[in-house]
């Protein structure tokens, strides 16, 4: 929250709208959070923008533009994503348990060690996944 005020601040933070529950989580991925209380106008990058915008993701609309968005609709893609690229780096065919499992090895460790409330076994790592050595 505020990261464009102080650029140290983790972007791992449990986001502000989370639904959470060992149950309920496997893996974490990028949402945003439009939380920060501010209203201070800032400039990153050469882009500026409310400071709050810098704590959601930047994306593409169904309509062709982009726009700062926060929340599942965010993480999801991501999530899937790097589950779309584990199956491409394995050819095309891969068992559903085959993927969880190699983003489950390539995950980043949030939280509590092991499978936490929060992040689940952790934030997917799109890198990780198709760069370490298969299972």
């Amino acid at each position: 929250m505020g990261w464009a005020l102080n650029p140290s601040t983790t972007l791992d933070r449990v986001a502000s709208y989370t639904n959470y529950g060992t149950s309920d989580v496997t893996f974490a991925a990028p949402g945003g959070d439009s939380e920060y209380p501010g209203n201070e106008i800032v400039t990153v990058a050469g882009v500026r923008q409310y400071a709050f915008a810098f704590d959601m993701v930047f994306s593409c609309t169904s309509l062709g533009r982009y726009s700062w968005s926060a929340g599942t609709s965010m993480a999801g893609p991501h999530a899937a994503g790097v589950a779309a690229l584990i199956v491409g780096k394995n050819g095309g065919q891969m068992d559903p348990t085959q993927v969880r499992a190699t983003m489950r090895a390539s995950a980043d460790d949030l939280g509590k060690p092991g499978r936490d409330p929060f992040y689940g076994y952790g934030r997917v790592n799109a890198y990780r996944a198709v760069t370490q050595p298969a299972n």
